[in-house]
């Protein structure tokens, strides 16, 4: 194996596939990226077993081969040589020799043989969305995902259509058992995806590689994988082997207690009062009442703050406490300039919409007193 390529070419693909690399796996092999260098294309992939990678870069290559060596070390050593150098490799017996401008690094390289084979999806069911359009769908919820281990069937996105006469539409929910998300998609053909659940490791993958790549995702599901194939690149994700639970029974429909409120105020105010409240949770008492909210936090070594935002609501006076922390991490999925609050009791889900996304759906459970 024998090449020459761009060093931003190289590095942007080192830096999206070394991204799932477990450098403390007890396999060796899962430590590496393997490398192919044919016919003027590299083939670069990396693996956890769950999830895996493969990305092509065109390169100046003299030899064919393959190898696999240290994803850290190549990567990081790609990332500090010379901004818009070249970087030559060859592959001398089980050493992968690196030459960048006066420097030359050794690497050691294990068999590709020993090497997990990434074998695609068959493409039997699988639609197109285009990149804006994943991401947007992932944006809106993955900030409910629960980090609870124990619950792992709330460790990632819940995934599927519903057929309406000749269109489907795609759904994602996430939760954590204290907020819910909820957004949706319409397709122009109809897909049938009964429910999967893909996982948060994922869903961040996606994160940092999407926004390197433009146009059109194929997405092709399976009842226990999932891939998204763009350009030169392909990554596969097992499934949560779970159940989601029915998110259709949180969603309130009696909320009968409307509220607008202008959402950069709010937001901003929530931010200001919750400061002095520096506790592992960190509470907000919100009081609504004579087209007024009232913002109130108090801490366990007695802080105070409270503030007042002017709203439009004209039922009842009502107090409800919060965990101040998921109000906030409304703000990066909010897009208009109002928020909608469907209230009912102080016990009870709020739900919280933006006039200007009418896809999507937030529920807040409020904290008990």
């Amino acid at each position: 194996m024998d090449f020459r390529v761009s060093r931003e070419a190289f590095l942007r693909v080192l830096t999206h596939v070394s991204s799932i690399v477990d450098s403390r796996s007890t396999i060796p092999i899962l430590s590496n990226i393997y490398i192919k260098c044919d016919n003027n294309q590299i083939e670069i992939r990396s693996t956890d077993m769950d999830i895996s990678i493969r990305e092509f870069v065109s390169t100046d290559s003299s030899k064919n081969g393959e190898a696999t060596v240290n994803s850290r070390i190549l990567t990081d050593i790609i990332r500090k040589t010379k901004k818009n150098s070249i970087v030559k490799c060859k592959l001398e017996g089980n050493r992968l020799i690196i030459n960048s401008d006066n420097s030359v690094f050794e690497l050691n390289a294990l068999t590709a043989d020993e090497f997990p084979k990434f074998v695609p999806l068959e493409q039997t069911n699988s639609f197109e969305l285009t990149i804006s359009q994943i991401k947007r769908l992932f944006n809106k919820t993955k900030f409910a995902i629960s980090a609870e281990e124990t619950r792992y069937y709330l460790n990632g996105i819940y995934f599927h259509t519903i057929t309406n006469g000749p269109k489907s539409t795609l759904r994602c929910v996430a939760t954590d058992g204290h907020r819910l998300a909820k957004t949706e998609l319409d397709l122009t053909n109809v897909i049938n995806i009964s429910g999967i659940i893909l996982p948060r490791k994922f869903i961040l993958q996606l994160d940092r590689i999407l926004g390197d790549f433009e146009g059109k995702v194929k997405i092709i599901c399976t009842d226990t994988q999932v891939s998204l194939e763009a350009d030169n690149f392909i990554i596969i994700s097992k499934l949560i082997d779970g159940t989601f639970p029915d998110y259709e029974k949180v969603i309130p429909v009696s909320n009968d207690k409307l509220l607008q409120v202008e959402a950069e105020p709010f937001f901003n105010a929530i931010d200001r009062v919750s400061t002095v409240n520096q506790d592992k949770t960190p509470t907000v008492k919100l009081q609504f009442e004579n087209n007024s909210i009232k913002i109130m936090a108090t801490s366990t070594d007695s802080n105070k703050g409270d503030e007042e935002v002017a709203a439009n609501y004209a039922a009842d006076g009502l107090e409800i406490l919060f965990n101040s922390k998921y109000i906030l991490d409304l703000q990066d999925v909010v897009e208009g300039d109002t928020l909608i609050l469907e209230l009912l009791n102080q016990s009870s889900p709020v739900i919280v919409k933006d006039p200007k996304d009418t896809t999507s759906l937030f529920i807040l459970m409020p904290m008990r007193v």
